[in-house]
């Protein structure tokens, strides 16, 4: 026999919340009761956890995880009533999620079933809280994980929307540096050519054009500053983009 969540089934937890009362005063107090032992459990270092869970936990009669072994329905159904509650509070100090940990507190169990064949009557709770923490701890790292791979992903989405925004700025003062620089008298827009679309020093531009290298020099700091002053009301808190194109 084969068992599975849609073969048999499994009693879920009533997870008890702090602050939840009931119209049944004992119902009441058994939940702040398990808000109480919950809250010292998270206290405890791993290695107090540890001696609570394998020596604190209720006693299962060797003889049910015999019955177990052999596939005995009724005895895995009392295995769990006597130990689920143990069993979640050990998943939850890790996950801090009700939810999760009542999830693989169900899953613990559903694998215990399927290996029964397997079990060691003498080793019992070691095997069912060793289960437990294995699928704890992969439920941890798959979300780091999950997370990780998110963080990765958003940061890969802002890097290229940062860089297609910075692209369209770009385009965008280099229509209006052009706009400029067709404003400008013939000799200076060839010497605004020279310099930052051809790369020439201003010793080669002033051998062109036939005047000295200061005469240059002159020419081309008047040119930035006239693009200066009309792309300042353009850079808002993007002046480094000026710096970058007008090094070119």
């Amino acid at each position: 026999m084969n068992l599975s969540r849609s073969m048999v089934s499994i009693p879920r937890m009533r997870i008890p919340r702090i602050g939840q009362y009931h119209r049944d005063n004992t119902e009441t107090w058994i939940s702040w009761r398990n808000y109480a032992v919950n809250r010292r459990y998270e206290s405890l270092s791993f290695k107090k956890r540890r001696e609570v869970n394998n020596s604190n936990s209720p006693k299962v009669d060797i003889k049910l995880v015999r019955a177990l072994k052999e596939g005995d329905e009724t005895a895995f159904e009392t295995i769990f009533n006597l130990l689920r509650e143990r069993l979640y509070y050990f998943v939850f100090s890790y996950t801090k999620s009700e939810y999760i940990a009542d999830e693989i507190v169900q899953e613990v169990f559903i694998r215990v079933w399927q290996k029964r064949e397997t079990i060691k009557p003498l080793t019992f709770t070691t095997f069912l809280f060793t289960i437990a923490k294995n699928l704890t701890f992969n439920h941890l790292r798959d979300t780091l994980r999950r997370e990780a791979a998110k963080e990765e992903l958003w940061k890969n989405i802002s890097s290229h929307y940062e860089q297609i925004e910075t692209k369209i700025r770009l385009a965008e003062y280099r229509s209006i540096v052009n706009n400029i620089v067709d404003t400008l008298s013939h000799q200076k827009k060839i010497i605004y050519h020279l310099s930052r679309e051809e790369g020439k020093t201003n010793t080669e531009i002033a051998e062109i054009l036939g005047i000295t290298p200061k005469t240059v020099k002159n020419h081309l700091w008047k040119i930035m500053e006239i693009i200066r002053t009309h792309l300042r009301p353009h850079l808002e808190s993007t002046l480094w983009l000026l710096i970058t194109l007008l090094s070119v």
